[in-house]
């Protein structure tokens, strides 16, 4: 492993990165740098290639051409087991959860990729062997308790509301014990306090168990309060990457958003009451901007 140069300060780097699918290019040369700690956002109208890109990095979908490395090694094309055991761990936009599992389960399996003692140790019941599944078990409960869901332990995950089945799924990610940690949309769904909830756990994780955190994301409010950095795809193309308050002014990522039309039109929206006149029943109509449209927070 290269652990010099810019690979003190870049965890993960991807180099033009392709991927077709028949006549589609679902990513068209996509550069990205991803530093050790950082929170960065992919963000992209739908279709962009954000997924498709976590898919790459994570071993699920090969990609036709570039590189990708982490911690200066060469990751490309790896199984995504042997990419978990590195230190890449991910959520995905659909929850996946076995539901016939416990709570307390699902984090243990979530371990699997730390596990040193072999099928025969587990058969014989080594000393070993069940030294380290308490060790497991131990480890399990304190992330349960860390994301909060600790006293649901024995629950069947099948039975969680949908807002504590996003918690457990980033419990059992975390139990592979990563570096980087890949969110895909992780507040899709939840109402706004379940979102503010998991804001506050992505927070959490960054700065207590120091993993870096790449995030996708739809929710704009989210990515604007959270996000270091954010790119932009489009297309499968990275058009843009600033941070939050240099995306909310950029032109071309209003564009790919909205087109290039709609983007210099303003919609007309009810003035704010004053007051002089607290109970206008016919309000003036105000431009706003499609940035305001896009990243209103």
């Amino acid at each position: 492993m290269d652990d010099t140069g810019p690979y003190r300060r870049t965890l993960l780097r991807a180099t033009g990165i392709v991927k077709r699918f028949d006549s589609l290019t679902a990513l068209g040369g996509v550069d990205f740098d991803m530093p050790r700690h950082g929170l960065v956002s992919v963000i992209g109208p739908n279709g962009a290639g954000k997924t498709v890109f976590f898919n790459v990095l994570t071993g699920i979908t090969k990609p036709d051409a570039g590189e990708i490395r982490f911690n200066g090694q060469r990751i490309t094309g790896l199984r995504p087991y042997r990419i978990t055991e590195l230190g890449i761990a991910r959520t995905f936009q659909n929850l996946r959860l076995f539901n016939n599992m416990t709570v307390l389960e699902n984090v243990l399996v979530g371990q699997h990729s730390r596990m040193k003692q072999g099928i025969l140790a587990s058969v014989l019941h080594s000393p070993q062997q069940m030294s380290e599944e308490e060790e497991a078990h131990r480890r399990a409960m304190d992330i349960l308790r860390f994301v909060g869901i600790d006293h649901l332990a024995d629950t069947m995950a099948a039975n969680l509301p949908y807002g504590l089945g996003r918690r457990l799924e980033i419990a059992r990610a975390l139990a592979a014990e990563p570096q980087l940690l890949l969110l895909d949309e992780p507040t899709s769904g939840m109402n706004p306090q379940e979102t503010n909830d998991t804001i506050d756990l992505i927070d959490a994780i960054r700065s207590e168990m120091a993993v870096a955190i790449l995030l996708i994301e739809h929710d704009m409010r989210v990515v604007m309060r959270i996000s270091e950095r954010i790119s932009v795809l489009d297309y499968g193309v990275k058009i843009a990457e600033r941070t939050p308050e240099q995306i909310r002014n950029n032109q071309r990522v209003i564009e790919a958003y909205l087109g290039r039309g709609a983007a210099a039109e303003r919609e007309l929206v009810p003035e704010e009451p004053t007051a002089e006149t607290p109970q206008n029943p016919t309000p003036k109509l105000v431009p706003r901007t499609a940035e305001y449209l896009i990243f209103d927070s």
